[in-house]
């Protein structure tokens, strides 16, 4: 079993209070996408919204890298959580005194979007610190554990929440599940980077991190694979408001259920990867490959279909496809990072992924406000299955 890192008190403690505030994550993300929705009533502007999101990590994702291989990490953990709080404060106050409105919405995005873009590099780099060098693997398949146990439950939550009781109440709710780590986060003692002591500056830092992804062939090859599967799997998870009430007409509640069924698929992943070997997966095995024809298959029947149960069980076949290839991918990556460039090669990992998955939405909702959703999901998993295909080709060496 892949369970080893809980063998550690330090990660342990870390473990329950990610899993309370990665509900919270979850219940936010639901409320901005819906208010997004609500307001608008443009698959485009979902696709924006969620972009915005993501997009500072494609661009300051390298900075804060950096920034976490040389900084006291516990700093950098409380002023992430921190601001996911100040976050889901800005919405509710912005729906008090009702100023709620796209360019409000489109602000809050960027906001949130500067977050994550720290988040990511910390969240990455904390973990494998607070455990022993062999139990890495055991992190990357417990954080997407706990991950997408959140997606399942907390999506529908929110849905539940916000279809009784309201935005302003989900989020309240949001903003409690945060609170667990301001305690956890003191008592964590992460294993100490071992600095040089001749100075480096902050571009030739980010410049290292760079030079080390690209002088591997292994590793550009994995950075590649993980923007195609993000741009054509992740991505359609991003317009779910789009397809449950655009599609469906099913409101808050439908959007719950596709969102949690999505999560219930990536559970079903997670829990295979963390209770499975902990050996190392080729990045480019033919497992992986059939895995991500199969999520983009997936995605792409969503997209078309126009009956619910088929659009449930692609929803989960999809979430399943995404937090398999994505734990095989960062357990990949990680295992052979020294802690000292971790933070900046990570940056760049959740600068492609995160930045492709903006992208990927984004673009999505555009092309399907213009010439509908059947043609956006039809051209996307074309051009998807091409660049696999190229992929596949190049990285016949190494599954040899």
């Amino acid at each position: 079993m892949n369970l080893t890192a809980l063998n550690s008190p330090n990660y342990r403690r870390y473990f329950i209070g990610s899993a309370a505030a990665v509900n919270g994550l979850w219940i936010l993300r639901v409320v901005i996408t819906w208010i997004a929705w609500e307001t608008s009533l443009s698959a485009t502007f979902v696709g924006l919204i969620a972009a915005l999101t993501m997009l500072p990590t494609m661009i300051i994702g390298p900075f804060f890298g950096a920034i976490m291989d040389r900084s006291n990490i516990i700093k950098a953990a409380y002023a992430t959580n921190f601001g996911m709080i100040i976050a889901a404060l800005i919405t509710v106050i912005s729906i008090l005194i009702e100023i709620i409105s796209p360019f409000v919405l489109i602000i809050l995005a960027i906001y949130i979007g500067i977050i994550t873009a720290a988040h990511h590099p910390m969240r990455l780099s904390i973990g494998p610190r607070l455990v022993q060098k062999k139990q890495i693997s055991s992190v990357s398949a417990l954080a997407a554990l706990n991950f997408n146990t959140a997606r399942v439950i907390s999506p529908f939550v929110a849905g539940v929440l916000i279809e009784y009781f309201g935005t302003l109440f989900a989020l309240l709710v949001a903003i409690l599940l945060y609170l667990p780590n301001i305690i956890i986060y003191a008592t964590l003692k992460p294993r100490a980077l071992k600095l040089s002591s001749e100075y480096q500056s902050m571009f030739a830092a980010i410049k290292e991190g760079f030079y080390f992804v690209w002088s591997s062939k292994y590793l550009r090859l994995i950075f590649l694979i993980s923007a195609v599967y993000t741009i054509s799997i992740r991505s359609v998870a991003e317009i779910l408001p789009v397809i449950a009430d655009g599609t469906f007409s099913n409101g808050a509640s439908g959007l719950g259920q596709l969102a949690a069924t999505v999560g219930m698929g990536s559970l079903c992943a997670a829990l295979y990867k963390a209770l499975g070997t902990s050996e190392r997966v080729a990045a480019f095995s033919h497992s992986i490959i059939l895995v991500t024809v199969f999520g983009m298959i997936s995605a792409w029947l969503l997209t078309i279909t126009h009956q619910w149960s088929l659009a449930l069980i692609s929803a989960s076949c999809m979430g399943f496809s995404a937090t398999y290839l994505g734990v095989s991918f960062q357990a990949e990556i990680q295992a052979d990072l020294h802690d000292n460039i971790r933070g900046r090669v990570m940056s760049l990992w959740g600068m492609i992924t995160l930045g492709s998955m903006s992208l990927g939405s984004l673009l999505l909702g555009w092309v399907a406000d213009i010439f509908g959703l059947f043609f956006a999901g039809s051209s996307l998993i074309f051009c998807s299955l091409i660049c696999l295909l190229y992929i596949s080709l190049k990285s016949q060496s190494f599954r040899k």
